[in-house]
C-alpha cells in the first residue's frame, strides 16, 4: 500500500511543477479544450469522409455504367438505322433465315430436300422437344434454338455436298457435331449430325 502511495506521490512531484508553469496556468484550459475539440472533430469527420469516399466511388461506377448503357443504346439505334436502310430483298432473306416463329416445317423441308437433291436416303430425323410460347407484342425478341439430329446415307462426295448446301441454305442452320461411319453393307457411308436452326421468340 505504501509502495503505491509513494509511486503516486513521486508522479505528483513530477507533474506538479509542470502545472505551475506560467504558460500552463495561462493557456492550459485553452490547450486542453483545443485538444479535446480536435479529437472529437477527427472522430466526427472520419465517418463522414469515409461515406463521401464510398459515394464518390459509387458515383464513378454509376457514371461508367451509364456511359456503357448510352453507348449500347447508340449502337442499337445505328443498327436499326442500318437495318432500315437495307435492300428489301436482303431483309426477306434475313427474315427467312431467322423467322419470327419456329416454323418447324421449313427446317424439316430444308433437310429433306437437301438429301433428296443429292439422292441420299434419310435414316433418321429427330427434332428435340421444343416449348413454343405465344409471342407477346412490344417485347424485344430473343434468339431461340431448334435442336435436331439428322442421319443420312450416301456416297462421300454427295454427303459433303449436303453439308455445303446446309451451310448456305435459306434457313440458318449450324452444325454442332458430325460423324461418318461405313455402312455394314455396300460401299456407302452414314453421316450423323446434330445441329440447330434458329428463330426469334
Amino acid at each position: 500500500m505504501r509502495d503505491k502511495s509513494s509511486r503516486y506521490s513521486r508522479y505528483f512531484t513530477y507533474i506538479k511543477p509542470i502545472t505551475k508553469l506560467p504558460i500552463i496556468k495561462t493557456y492550459g484550459s485553452t490547450i486542453f479544450t483545443l485538444v479535446i475539440m480536435v479529437i472529437f472533430i477527427i472522430y466526427a469527420i472520419k465517418p463522414t469522409v469515409e461515406t463521401i469516399l464510398v459515394l464518390q466511388k459509387k458515383l464513378a461506377n454509376s457514371t461508367q455504367v451509364l456511359e456503357k448503357v448510352n453507348q449500347k443504346a447508340e449502337n442499337l439505334s445505328k443498327g436499326k438505322q442500318n437495318y432500315d436502310n437495307l435492300d428489301p430483298n436482303i431483309k426477306i432473306r434475313i427474315s427467312s433465315a431467322i423467322p419470327d416463329t419456329a416454323e418447324l416445317k421449313s427446317v424439316i423441308q430444308t433437310l429433306e430436300q437437301t438429301a433428296k437433291k443429292y439422292e441420299a436416303s434419310i435414316s433418321a430425323l429427330q427434332i428435340q422437344p421444343l416449348t413454343i410460347a405465344a409471342k407477346e407484342e412490344d417485347k424485344v425478341s430473343n434468339l431461340a434454338e431448334i435442336s435436331f439430329i439428322f442421319n443420312v446415307e450416301g456416297e462421300y462426295a454427295k454427303l459433303i455436298s449436303i453439308l455445303q448446301d446446309l451451310k448456305s441454305s435459306g434457313r440458318l442452320i449450324s452444325i454442332d457435331n458430325l460423324s461418318l461411319s461405313k455402312l455394314s453393307e455396300g460401299g456407302g457411308l452414314v453421316m450423323s449430325l446434330s445441329g440447330k436452326a434458329y428463330y426469334l421468340k
